[in-house]
């Protein structure tokens, strides 16, 4: 088998979609086992836990697996999973049946706060940081980092899951309240810790990305209010051509943030970006950030190709100047949850088909705050897009 093409054996690797078929095809030859490597450990998921965290060193240590590490997906379920699944493991392991005696429950309920104490540990002990350190120091040839949250988005989630309770039927619950001061709501704080911790693991380690994306309820006063951790977010950034910072602010934090003018520092103007996301939002377009907080008069980025806008406010002007900054090279945009604070979106529109040769153009629910706070349904944002995209007839009728 070590005879074959390289080109030949690769291609038949690509056939294969599921990583244990990948992992028995390395056994075949030391060519499947090479090839097979690049496919298992191109992208590596992960989570905040010690032996997650662990197992990403330990590939990081092995230099015949770290070269073939392009991407890193830091995964964030929610706290009470990260908690109970390796309890319950734990549990198994120790043949521990709560459905009985009160005193396994007890039993049980010392593991249980064994596991909690870990996760807190690794919270604030500074463990999550060195070890994200250690790992990404030894991977060479990373590229790419994303973070993504699976988990509600809501307070009263946080709350029905804030707990771990332990109990029999009729019988004395045992329980532990996971501490919002600690953790914030639905883990912010938390997200925040491993956010900083990516940031800095990249930042020290000197890797230039090609991306970096953030999909988290991320506590944004940790971030902002931090100057250094900013800087180094402005540096590990600069490289990136695909950047996506969806971090979620509660509407107590916007008129915080629009009096904090950081965003120049962590969105630097880069000659390689190329994609570019932004959501600053959670719930209501009233409560977005504005465009002139997040971007300077002169920002520009020379191969901009696609830009998506969620929950940000926006003046006409100031939009339009900031795509004919863009015009050369912006084929694909979206606005989400998006305000006009001055000016129409159908003139918007007219102003995008005269402008732009954009490909593709996605609108969900917009906003436009002159007057009263207007909402335009779906089929006048289809009829937009098909205007934009497809050179369609008409706008939707407007009431003057």
């Amino acid at each position: 088998m070590d005879k074959l093409p390289l080109e030949t054996a690769r291609h038949i690797v690509s056939y294969l979609t599921k990583r244990t078929d990948v992992a028995s095809l390395r056994l075949v030859s030391r060519t499947f086992a090479i090839l097979g490597a690049e496919l298992l450990f191109h992208t590596i998921s992960f989570h905040p836990s010690y032996p997650s965290l662990t197992r990403l060193c330990k590939i990081s240590q092995r230099p015949h697996l770290a070269h073939n590490v392009r991407e890193l997906v830091l995964n964030l379920p929610p706290i009470r999973d990260l908690i109970w699944g390796p309890f319950v493991r734990h549990l198994e392991a120790e043949g521990i049946d709560i459905s009985g005696s009160t005193q396994r429950i007890q039993e049980a309920f010392r593991l249980l706060t064994y596991h909690v104490d870990q996760y807190s540990k690794l919270q604030t002990s500074g463990d999550l940081a060195s070890m994200l350190g250690e790992a990404v120091r030894g991977l060479p040839r990373l590229r790419g980092v994303l973070m993504k949250e699976n988990n509600e988005r809501d307070r009263d989630y946080w709350l029905s899951q804030s707990s771990l309770t332990l109990g029999c039927n009729g019988g004395f619950n045992y329980r532990i309240e996971l501490s919002a001061e600690l953790h914030g709501y639905s883990g912010s704080k938390d997200h925040y810790r491993a956010f900083a911790a990516l940031l800095d693991a990249v930042y020290y380690a000197g890797c230039k990305l090609d991306t970096f994306y953030v999909d988290a309820k991320v506590d944004p006063r940790m971030f902002f209010d931090n100057t250094v951790r900013l800087e180094r977010a402005g540096a590990v950034f600069q490289n990136c051509r695909v950047l996506g910072l969806k971090m979620d602010i509660e509407d107590s934090m916007v008129e915080y943030l629009i009096k904090t003018p950081l965003f120049n520092v962590i969105l630097p103007s880069s000659p390689n970006l190329q994609s570019l996301t932004l959501q600053f939002g959670i719930s209501c377009a009233r409560e977005a950030i504005p465009l002139s907080t997040i971007f300077g008069s002169k920002h520009v980025w020379p191969r901009l190709q696609k830009v998506s806008f969620s929950f940000i406010d926006m003046e006409d002007q100031e939009l339009y100047a900031f795509l004919l900054r863009h015009k050369n090279t912006l084929r694909e945009l979206s606005f989400s949850m998006c305000s006009l604070y001055a000016g129409r979106w159908d003139d918007a529109m007219m102003f995008l088909r005269q402008n732009l040769g954009l490909v593709a153009l996605r609108l969900d629910p917009l906003f436009e705050l002159a007057g009263e706070f207007d909402y335009l349904c779906e089929s006048e944002l289809k009829m937009m897009e098909d205007y934009v995209v497809n050179g369609g007839k008409c706008l939707p009728p407007r009431e003057d």
